[in-house]
């Protein structure tokens, strides 16, 4: 029996590994892995890979991606269905890595009813031809695995904000199609205090890329008094709490507002756009069942949060010792967002100083008109 070995060290750059094990941030994750057979099995020196295993399907190659965070922490297994680097893997990542993890399931699982049970309860249906597909076809992995090699494409759609679904194109011109909701669990198939625990550990030790901060598009500007105008965004439950971007012409030269003398332009601006400036955040972070405290390089903060999620700032309040405000991190993909109460005095906010963050994360979209309908 292998013992799987867990640390959380908020105070070391990375997470530690013990004996050679791989360390996990899921326990279902860790329970597929141990599901491999130990060929198929990578080291914990490996990079993100495609490992071709030949003892999941008898007499067949099935290729399982491996993909490991900045902390070569484990966080995604599955089979992978598309080339590796294939555009739907880009900029689908979440869902790609969803379906990659299920189809993996489904292909070394010998319980496809109790597996066909969970999907109902978590909303989860697959169809094949826009049909139930059969058990019978699930439980022959063989078979099955025939149709999933010939994939041709997917095709994403997403409802409403609500539900996804999934079609993929095979060669015979069979359609193999995942329904399902955009709830943050079962994308990840991590709970609450689990996806607590990878963002405080994953946003602790994430460093930008040089060249990752992308200068912000002037878009369509309306003009609201004087040479003050806006890039009007979308709005998050209610009106105070926006993406705008604001801006001041001279001449012919549109800059971005960062001025004393346009405040709340100023404070809105610097926590919706890249920052401009080298501010360090003290974060609170309030997780499921703890509480952690650590400092982050905002450039850092925001390159994190470049991809999959929208970001909003409403003011509170605007004195020059302390300016506060509240920032949502909607995530793209599943309907949840991470709640900052951000508070920085006038001085630290125009000349590069210290934020303070009450960080709230993975907070459940449907939970939310309680705290901003009032």
């Amino acid at each position: 029996m292998y013992r799987i070995i867990f640390i959380f060290l908020f105070g070391m750059s990375v997470l530690q590994k013990i004996n050679a094990q791989q360390i996990f941030y899921s326990q279902l994750l860790q329970n597929l892995y141990w599901t491999l057979p130990k060929t198929c099995m990578v080291n914990t020196s490996a990079i993100d890979s495609v490992v071709l295993c030949c003892d999941v399907i008898q007499g067949d190659t099935v290729p399982i991606a491996f993909c490991f965070d900045e902390n070569k922490v484990l966080e995604h297994i599955g089979y992978c269905f598309l080339p590796y680097g294939d555009t739907a893997t880009l900029d689908n990542g979440v869902i790609v890595r969803f379906l990659e993890r299920e189809l993996l399931t489904l292909l070394l699982t010998n319980e496809i009813k109790q597996t066909l049970v969970t999907y109902r309860e978590n909303g989860v249906s697959i169809l094949l031809n826009d049909k139930p597909i059969a058990r019978t076809l699930l439980q022959n992995k063989r078979v099955f695995f025939d149709m999933l090699k010939h994939c041709q494409g997917i095709t994403i759609n997403f409802i409403a904000g609500k539900n996804y679904d999934v079609s993929f194109t095979f060669e015979n011109q069979q359609k193999l199609s995942f329904r399902f909701p955009a709830d943050s669990e079962l994308l990840t198939g991590m709970d609450k205090m689990e996806r607590d625990v990878r963002l405080a550990v994953q946003l602790r030790n994430h460093k930008a890329k040089p060249d990752s901060i992308v200068a912000p598009d002037y878009g369509y500007l309306q003009l609201l008094r004087d040479s003050l105008y806006v890039s009007k965004g979308a709005s998050f439950i209610i009106p105070q709490i926006n993406n705008d971007i604001f801006y001041t012409k001279i001449d012919s030269t549109y800059s971005l507002v960062f001025d004393s003398c346009l405040l709340a332009e100023t404070f809105s601006n610097t926590l919706i756009i890249p920052a401009n400036k080298d501010y360090t955040i003290d974060v609170t972070h309030r997780m499921y069942d703890n509480v952690k405290e650590y400092k982050l390089n905002r450039r850092d903060f925001d390159d994190y949060f470049r991809r999959d999620f929208d970001r909003y700032f409403g003011i509170e309040t605007l004195e020059k010792e302390k300016l506060t405000g509240t920032l949502i991190l909607k995530d793209q993909n599943a309907g949840s967002i991470h709640l900052a109460f951000v508070s920085v005095s006038l001085n630290d906010l125009l000349n590069g100083g210290i934020m303070e963050m009450q960080l709230y994360s993975n907070i459940p979209q449907h939970n939310l008109k309680t705290l901003f309908g009032k």
